[in-house]
C-alpha cells in the first residue's frame, strides 16, 4: 500500500503534467469545409421553409377563392323579400300564434 506522501506526489505530478500543454490548432481546410457544409444546410432549410410558406399561401388563396365564389353564387339566386313597412312586434306575434283562419296544422 502506498503512503500518503507517495499519493500526494503522484497527484502533484498529474496536475503539473498539464502545465506545458498548448491548445490544439485546427486545420484551416477542415474548418472551412465544416463551415461551408453548415452554411449549405442553413440555406437548404431556408429554401424548404420558403416552399412550405408558398404552398400554404396558395392553399389559403384557393380556399378564400372557393368561399367567395360559393358565397356569390349562393346569394345570386336568393332575392330578399322584405316588406316595405315593418310590422310591429305584437303584430308579428299575433300573426304567428293566432291565425286568421280556423285551420290548424299540427
Amino acid at each position: 500500500m502506498k503512503t500518503q506522501k507517495e499519493i500526494e506526489e503522484l497527484a502533484a505530478q498529474a496536475l503539473n503534467s498539464l502545465d506545458g500543454a498548448r491548445q490544439a490548432e485546427t486545420n484551416p481546410y477542415l474548418y472551412s469545409k465544416i463551415r461551408n457544409r453548415m452554411l449549405q444546410q442553413r440555406q437548404q432549410a431556408v429554401s424548404e421553409n420558403a416552399r412550405l410558406v408558398l404552398k400554404l399561401s396558395a392553399a389559403l388563396v384557393l380556399f378564400m377563392g372557393i368561399n367567395l365564389t360559393s358565397y356569390y353564387l349562393l346569394n345570386k339566386g336568393v332575392q330578399v323579400n322584405t316588406p316595405k313597412v315593418k310590422a310591429s312586434a305584437i303584430t308579428a306575434v299575433s300573426e304567428e300564434y293566432f291565425p286568421k283562419d280556423s285551420a290548424y296544422s299540427y
